[in-house]
């Protein structure tokens, strides 16, 4: 009698030895599908908010603006969070918080004033790493075309 719960026990520990591996099995597609999402959906939008933020914070008083209910104007003031822009031909004056500003058109004057700043703050030039290859291939074009 001893004998056959001796043998069930082993019986047991052999199950549940084989069983430990066929959970992380079962959860690796889990884990998988988790990471495929978070670098197909997550990653590009912090990505783009992070683009945004940046756009709104270089904002200058003479730039194009977009508003997220479709207002465009002309930014003529910037006050802490607050932006004042000019509508329309009457100069009509409306105020919006800054997370009301969807997109965002520079004059080449303030791009020219905002790449003098980050120059002289020491910031370096943000790159893709794509880029590097774009650059080769136009330097490669350039000089096929000098010959």
């Amino acid at each position: 009698m001893l004998l056959n719960y001796t043998l069930l026990l082993e019986a047991n520990a052999d199950q549940a030895q084989q069983g430990g591996g066929s959970l992380i099995l079962s959860l690796l597609p889990m884990i998988l599908i988790f990471g495929l999402m978070y670098l197909l959906m997550i990653r590009p939008q912090k990505k783009e908010e992070k683009k945004m933020k940046e756009q709104i914070n270089a904002m200058r008083v003479g730039d194009s603006v977009v508003t997220i209910g479709g207002v465009v104007g002309k930014i003529m003031n910037i006050m802490d969070d607050e932006v004042t822009i000019a509508t329309s031909v009457a100069n009509t004056m409306m105020t919006f918080k800054k997370q009301a500003i969807s997109s965002i058109v520079q004059t080449e004057e303030n791009k020219k004033l905002a790449e003098k700043e980050r120059a002289e703050a020491g910031e370096p030039e943000k790159k893709g790493f794509f880029s590097r290859f774009q650059k080769d291939k136009n330097n490669k074009e350039s000089n096929s075309t000098d010959k």
